[in-house]
């Protein structure tokens, strides 16, 4: 059975609640992954995000997370990390009216899933994407 190492990296000045995404983060893992993983979860502002994403992604606008594999698909152990603006998850919070704990669950099981191989490009995939982080976050109501 795959293991997962994480680790999470608080960089920004909001509380936020992060009970239950080690647990969350290990359930994801270890049900859908073939190898091994060590992933840092690192949570960031707004203004730091956007910076990340004209970096490296060349688009100048907020998001709530830009998940970055830093390992190629044939090694045994997969290496990721995954920044999340914990500004966008309290927005989105109020927006979808959930709490931000649990606006940031569906962050890291979603992010997670993309690392799986999941895609939410299409609607077809997005609906199964979505399907998966129902399932996960069904664990923690």
């Amino acid at each position: 059975m795959p293991d997962l190492d994480l680790t999470i990296q608080d960089g920004q000045s909001r509380k936020i609640d992060l009970k239950d995404i080690d647990e969350l983060a290990h359930l994801v893992w270890n049900t859908e992954a073939k190898r091994a993983g060590e992933i840092t979860i690192i949570l960031v502002d707004d203004e730091q995000l956007t910076k990340i994403n004209i970096e490296f992604l060349t688009k100048d606008y907020k998001t709530d997370v830009i998940a970055f594999p830093l390992s190629d698909k044939d090694d045994d152990l997969f290496e990721g990390e995954i920044y999340i603006s914990v500004d966008r998850v309290i927005e989105n919070a109020a927006t979808y009216d959930v709490t931000s704990s649990h606006e940031l669950k569906r962050i890291v099981a979603h992010a997670l899933l993309h690392f799986l191989g999941y895609s939410d490009k299409e609607k077809p995939l997005k609906q199964e994407m979505t399907k998966r982080e129902n399932f996960y976050l069904g664990h923690f109501v």
